[in-house]
């Protein structure tokens, strides 16, 4: 949130300073790179604005694991992935410049995913698989560097025979959610069980 409010900081700040030029060039036409400042300060002002709506959207977003499975709860649906469904769990890590490390938890799926699932669908990511076996389609959740050892640790406690251990991938390898398979109508399988609260402590 501080790097957001940073963010629209600046832009407020360059829209101010390109305005000035503008009406300070009143007696004469005012020069387009001031106009050209303005719209992309502005839309600095927006990439702000849009980290913040989606900081807040995750303000209640939480994770959770037990003896059933992994438990995500986004605020407004709770949804269980158990580990019966799973053939494998991972944490991934890439690096993002020289000194950005994103971390992520990967289950892969022994069939395919849920499309209707509300809780689970924006977790969805297409990609290659670390390993042969593995399916494309799984479920990949970003986490920050603090949450790692819980993670590994609570995966390595409830599903010590799913842990794959952590894999170094590609920079930058935190994938946007799969709208274009949902738009396809992705295959179905059976329906995590929403709605259900987890039996376990959470990580």
């Amino acid at each position: 949130m501080p790097i957001a409010l940073g963010v629209i900081a600046v832009g407020l700040l360059g829209v101010a300073g390109a305005v000035s030029v503008i009406v300070g060039e009143q007696r004469r036409p005012p020069p387009a790179a001031g106009y050209v400042g303005v719209v992309l300060m502005l839309g600095l002002v927006a990439l702000g604005v849009l980290a913040l709506v989606a900081t807040y959207k995750a303000r209640r977003a939480r994770a959770l694991f037990d003896a059933r499975g992994f438990w995500w709860d986004n605020g407004r649906a709770r949804a269980l992935v158990p580990w019966e469904a799973l053939s494998g769990v991972a944490v991934h890590w890439s690096r993002l410049g020289r000194g950005t490390t994103l971390w992520s938890l990967e289950l892969y799926p022994h069939g395919p995913v849920d499309r209707d699932d509300p809780a689970l669908w924006p977790l969805v990511r297409d990609t290659d698989p670390p390993e042969p076996g593995l399916p494309r389609v799984h479920y990949q959740l970003p986490f920050r560097a603090g949450a790692r050892e819980p993670i590994m640790a609570a995966v390595r406690q409830h599903a010590p025979a799913l842990w794959l251990g952590e894999v170094r991938r590609p920079p930058g390898h935190i994938g946007r959610a799969n709208r274009r398979g949902r738009r396809a109508g992705a295959p179905r399988t059976g329906r995590p069980e929403s709605g259900q609260q987890p039996g376990g402590p959470g990580a």
